[in-house]
């Protein structure tokens, strides 16, 4: 069982100012922080964390901070032997601005991530696979990257391998064609309540009518939790975990993670959607999330102080299906 996800692999500066300064301004950073990020490669660490076998393909430059960026995610448990070292741009990086309400302004430089290309060792990856994870960075422009994201997908879907995609607000605004194209090969799609409304317009039911293998769409909502819908009619809202927050870079690319997770595990998909609410709200509690995402047994206290509270009454049953599917997690020796 193993997750195998494909985008883009970052470097990530975190500067945590007391607010955005006007054009032409000047403000004062009250923190600095360097973590391995890029949206596939979130998702791939904090899956790590919960204890599925991840994989990733991408690439990096070949200068120190793509080294860097590799040795981050292996430490992180992400299985990088399909992340290239590419000498066409250097290793691609995000200076992240976060104020103190946790939310952040991201300028990316997208560099050597755009040049990763199809390889054998991928084809070989992929048939090893239990699940195919597609974050929309991938799709932003025509690369090489592209290329290798769309074209797995094909073999994927033509195997029966199981295909979610986060398209990302970015790639629903500039490449909405490619978007479109990589979803009729979807069966999980994940994504906010605005990129759903840039797709899909006001009825986010109508991915099901042109994704023909679509079967769930997970609606990520922030501090609502999020909105599960499935082929046959399932409509079903499922709550927030609160937390304290710092920062809220990465928190969605967690939510997939628990989300896959817990559907590799066997689980319901509204149990799946529990911890994906879990792994996104313990996203929050930190900078970043490669290197610094809470472990497994942080994930299952959120969860057994869930099923204590009066106002989960209702939602203890899949409580404590989401805390037996972190039990039953295929390397329960990475807490």
């Amino acid at each position: 069982m193993e997750l195998l996800a494909i985008g883009d692999v970052t470097v990530d500066l975190y500067l945590a100012l007391p607010g955005l300064p006007e054009p032409g301004g000047d403000a004062h950073i009250q923190r600095m922080i360097l973590r391995a990020g890029g949206s596939a490669a979130n998702t791939a660490a904090v899956a790590a964390a919960l204890g599925l076998p991840t994989a990733l393909i991408g690439a990096v430059g070949t200068d120190p901070m793509g080294e860097w960026a590799r040795a981050q995610l292996a430490a992180s448990g992400v299985d990088v032997r399909n992340v290239q070292r590419r000498h066409e741009a250097p290793t691609s990086i995000i200076t992240i601005l976060v104020t103190p309400d946790g939310e952040r302004t991201m300028l990316s430089y997208r560099g050597a991530s755009c040049f990763a290309t199809l390889r054998e060792e991928d084809r070989a990856r992929l048939r090893r696979a239990a699940v195919l994870h597609l974050s929309g960075y991938a799709l932003l422009e025509e690369s090489p990257l592209r290329c290798t994201a769309m074209t797995l997908l094909e073999e994927a879907a033509a195997h029966g391998l199981p295909c979610a995609m986060d398209p990302g607000l970015p790639a629903c605004r500039m490449a909405p064609e490619a978007v479109r194209e990589a979803l009729l090969r979807t069966s999980i799609l994940l994504l906010t309540e605005k990129e759903a409304w840039i797709l899909f317009g006001p009825d986010p039911q109508r991915g099901f009518e042109e994704a023909p293998s679509l079967r769930w769409i997970a609606l990520k909502r922030g501090e609502h939790g999020c909105r599960l819908l499935g082929r046959e009619g399932e409509d079903i809202a499922v709550p927030a975990f609160r937390v304290p927050v710092s920062d809220t870079t990465g928190a969605g690319d967690a939510f997939n993670a628990g989300f896959l997770f817990g559907m590799a595990c066997g689980a319901r998909p509204e149990a799946a959607a529990l911890l994906g609410n879990a792994a996104g709200a313990l996203a929050c509690t930190v900078w970043g999330v490669v290197g610094s995402f809470p472990n497994r047994m942080a994930m299952e206290r959120l969860l057994q102080e869930a099923s204590r509270d009066p106002d989960w009454s209702s939602w203890r049953a899949l409580l404590a299906e989401a805390q037996d599917s972190l039990r039953r997690s295929p390397m329960l020796g990475k807490a």
